[in-house]
Formats: structure tokens, sequence, C-alpha cells
């Protein structure tokens, strides 16, 4: 008979729990805690999580250079600032791509950031009774996310709250303090009718330039109102796409058609994304291989997703495109169509 033998612990294993925490957040190896069943137990802690969003999707803004990465919020020995933007784009791919990184959990450190930014970078400002109350008071406007400005199109609105403020130095300079809850950002500035993304604190926060890939586990069915809500949270941050192939989102897409999942694809066809070699945002790619899908996967005339293409994204459909655009009309029991 087989005797069940304990495999002896190794050198990491056998070192202090604190001890394999800091090595962790000293290499920040994602892949760290899949080394052992004991180390994974030590690392799966919410706490370890939340400092590692914290490390990898703050935003690098003029004002959190100085004062705002305290120990309290992101102890020893993680450092915000030793992490390069290659390591932080590798950084938060990982992140993304693992389980524990939950739409909740990426919530729940959108307020506690938004909250620190208001505890260190406003206690000086000087505010109206009703506007510090506001500040200090933001469960009701964090319970009900989607009420707020969804940013289309990537671009941003004014803010979700602003409220005025006074500086503390000695012309009690007058300020805007304005916070937009569902993409967890917050400003501070000068009062002006235009509007520039200047100085932001953000959560999630991705490099322009350098920005990571898309998780697959936000890309495939089943889709659920959470993953829906996750991956437009992340669109304008993380790419889709590596060129203009459009190669993912054509296939995500496609696969939403065949399924017959309209929802879905009045959700994704109304999301901004990006692809690696473009810095800007746009629509969701319509491609001529999406409106011959519609048709070879249509249920009857003036079928559903026929309809959405055709009111929607008519102008995605090229010219040379004749026999699709009339049997798109002929679906619709249409001779003409002027659309989006």
């Amino acid at each position: 008979m087989w005797e069940v033998t304990s495999r002896p612990a190794s050198y990491l294993e056998s070192l202090p729990v604190e001890l394999i925490r800091k090595i962790f957040f000293e290499c920040l190896e994602i892949n760290l805690p899949r080394a052992s069943l004991y180390i994974a137990q030590i690392l799966s802690d919410e706490h370890v999580y939340t400092w590692l969003i914290r490390v990898a999707f703050c935003s690098l803004n003029e004002s959190s250079r100085t004062g705002f990465f305290t120990p309290s919020f992101l102890p020893s020995p993680l450092d915000f600032f030793a992490v390069s933007s290659s390591d932080r784009t590798r950084l938060q791919a990982s992140i993304l791509g693992c389980r524990w990184c939950t739409l909740p959990l990426m919530r729940k450190c959108q307020r506690e950031y938004i909250e620190h930014v208001i505890r260190l970078k406003c206690r000086n400002l000087r505010f109206a009774p009703e506007d510090r109350k506001k500040l200090t008071n933001l469960d009701a406007a964090f319970s009900r996310l989607g009420d707020w400005d969804q940013a289309p199109g990537g671009r941003r609105g004014k803010g979700d709250l602003i409220v005025a403020a006074k500086a503390p130095d000695a012309n009690g300079s007058d300020l805007k303090v304005a916070i937009w809850f569902n993409v967890g950002a917050l400003q501070i500035r000068e009062p002006s009718p235009i509007y520039y993304e200047i100085d932001l604190f953000r959560l999630p926060c991705c490099a322009v330039e350098n920005p990571p890939r898309m998780p697959r586990k936000l890309l495939h069915p089943p889709w659920t109102p959470v993953k829906l809500e996750f991956l437009a949270l992340l669109a304008t941050e993380a790419y889709i796409d590596e060129d203009n192939s459009y190669a993912r989102s054509k296939r995500v897409l496609r696969q939403v058609i065949r399924d017959r999942d309209f929802p879905t694809f009045q959700r994704l066809l109304g999301l901004s994304i990006r692809t690696k070699i473009y810095n800007y945002p746009f629509r969701w790619p319509a491609r001529p291989s999406h409106f011959r899908a519609a048709l070879r996967h249509a249920e009857g005339q003036n079928d559903p997703f026929v309809r959405f293409l055709c009111e929607n994204r008519w102008g995605d459909l090229p010219l040379t495109e004749i026999d699709v655009k009339q049997a798109l009309l002929d679906n619709l029991g249409r001779e003409a169509f002027e659309g989006n």
C-alpha cells in the first residue's frame, strides 16, 4: 500500500510570511503564487490585491508626485515611482488576467482612491459647509454608478459632482473640485469655460502610449452585466486589437451575432475601444463581415440585428458592398436607407 508523504518545504516556503510578502512586493512577479499552494495562500489576500491594483493602476499625474503615496495607502516596500512604464504595463496586463481581479474589487479600489485624494489634496481647501458635506459622504453617489458619466466616445464631461473651493493661499483663489464616479477620477482645477484634462487623479489609468492588452476573460461568453460593465470601464484603457485588422473585436462581435445575443450586441457596438497602435478611442468596429453575418443568421424579416446595424452603422458599410446593402434593405422592407 502506498504511503502519502508530504513534500518538504522549499527554502522560500520556510521563510516567515512577512518576508515572503516582502519578496513578492519587491519583485512584483504575479506568477509567484503559482509556485505552491502554501505561497498562494499567503498572497491570496484582499489587502495584497488592493495594493497591487494601486501600484499598477493609479495615475501618474503631477499632483500625485508629492505626499500622495503614503505608507497607509501603499506600504513599503511597494514604491509606485520605482516601477518603469514598461514594467507597469506588464503588471497591469498580468493583474487584469487574474481571476481575483474583478469589477467589485476595482470599484472598491476606485472609491478608496477618490477618498484618499480628498483626504490628502482637499484638506487645506476651503469649502462651503454643504459642499464639504458632499465630499465626505459619497455613499449615494457610489451606489448608483450607472447614473453618472459613462464617457461616451472616450470623452468625459466636466464632472459628475463639481463643488467650489478656495485655495489656502492669501488670495483665496477660486478652485473647482470635480469628481467622475464611474471612471474613478478627481480633478482640482481653476474655473474655466473650457475643460482641460490636466493633472487628473484617476484609477484605473493606463498609459496612452503603452497600454496593456485586454484580458480574454472579458471577451467571451457568458456575457453578464458585471462582465460588460468591467469591459466598458477598461475599454479605453486596455487595447483589444493589435492593429486595424481588428481581429479580436471582429471575432467577438461575430460570435455574439451567431449566438443571437442582441443585448450584448447593442452594448458592444455602443462601446468605444482602442488598438495598440492608435492612441485614441473609436467606436467598436462594424465590418462588412458583421453585416453579412447578421443577414446569414437573421430570423425572418425586420431582424433586430439587421435593423440595428442599418440604423446605427449604415455608414460603416462601404459603397462597394452593393449586394449586401440591397439584402439589408430587402430584410427591412425598404427601398432606401439613410443611416449613421
